[in-house]
């Protein structure tokens, strides 16, 4: 008895049909080098495809209205790279900008596997980017 309790505690969390948020995948400064962000691109890319619906979002912040424009042109580079040169389908890649609210301008991967959400954006830079 304790051992079918035991296996169907263990199981429960595979067998579940609820939505759950992922974690973020990598973080980065717009500061390092494309040479460095290509290789976090790639490391990005093998485990899109490696996960079978599996789906990407980047998620954009700028440091101050002024840099928006620099810090959506690497992200859109980022998206561009990641269909172009690694092949991913460009359904599975969406890039979000949330606004001029960090220190520094930053790119942030997520990492979807079926029946996972969308991280939610964050209120207090989307109040920011209007």
């Amino acid at each position: 008895m304790q051992l079918v309790l035991l296996s169907f505690l263990l199981l429960t969390p595979l067998l579940s049909s609820s939505v759950r948020e992922n974690p973020l995948f990598d973080r980065y400064y717009t500061s390092i080098s494309i040479k460095q962000e290509n290789e976090r691109l790639d490391n990005y890319a093998i485990q899109l495809k490696s996960g079978p619906g599996s789906r990407a979002l980047i998620v954009v912040y700028s440091e101050n209205e002024q840099s928006t424009p620099a810090a959506k042109a690497r992200a859109r580079r980022a998206v561009r790279y990641l269909v172009k040169t690694r092949g991913l389908e460009p359904a599975r890649v969406v890039m979000r900008f949330e606004g001029a609210c960090s220190r520094h301008n930053q790119i942030l991967l997520y990492l979807f596997y079926a029946n996972e959400a969308d991280r939610p954006p964050d209120p207090e830079c989307l109040e920011a980017a209007e």
